[in-house]
């Protein structure tokens, strides 16, 4: 086997984990929005998101879909325009605030947390309030995932 393959053979398996973990964290995000009275899915609701996903285990029923929907993403073969229209074109923006001067003046700001009282959106504030005690032991995976977290809130200046 050459060193291709194997590399292919690899990552394969761990793009696909990566997928489903995302599609999974975006459909809790989506929710948490809706509760949350949300036009569209903020920042805010997004990293809740990733948060509950990466403490919360997924379900069988949920792997099963999430890996399908990882597979039939990586399945594509659209352009990149189509992947644009499916996925959305702009970037997450954080609050920036104009001074008199014509400054910009970036706003370090806590998480938003919705006020809904499902059992959904409950165990979602239960995760953002425990985040920087939970530890990841030796999952790489995990790990990946809990980076991708850290670096969001870095680029939208939001503390958990």
């Amino acid at each position: 086997m050459d060193g291709d393959t194997a590399d292919h053979d690899l990552l394969g398996p761990i793009m696909t984990s990566y997928l489903a973990q995302m599609d999974s964290a975006m459909k809790i995000s989506k929710t948490i929005s809706e509760h949350g009275n949300e036009e569209e899915i903020s920042p805010d609701s997004l990293i809740t998101g990733l948060i509950y996903r990466l403490m919360v285990p997924m379900e069988d029923n949920e792997i099963k879909e999430s890996l399908d929907e990882a597979k039939n993403i990586l399945s594509i073969t659209s352009s990149d325009e189509d992947l644009d229209d499916e996925f959305g074109k702009g970037r997450l923006e954080c609050d920036i605030y104009t001074t008199d001067d014509n400054d910009k003046v970036i706003i370090n700001r806590v998480v938003k947390r919705n006020t809904c009282n499902c059992d959904l959106c409950i165990q979602c504030r239960v995760c953002l309030a425990n985040y920087h005690r939970h530890e990841i032991h030796g999952d790489k995976l995990a790990q990946i995932f809990k980076d991708a977290i850290d670096s969001a809130c870095k680029i939208h200046n939001i503390s958990i």
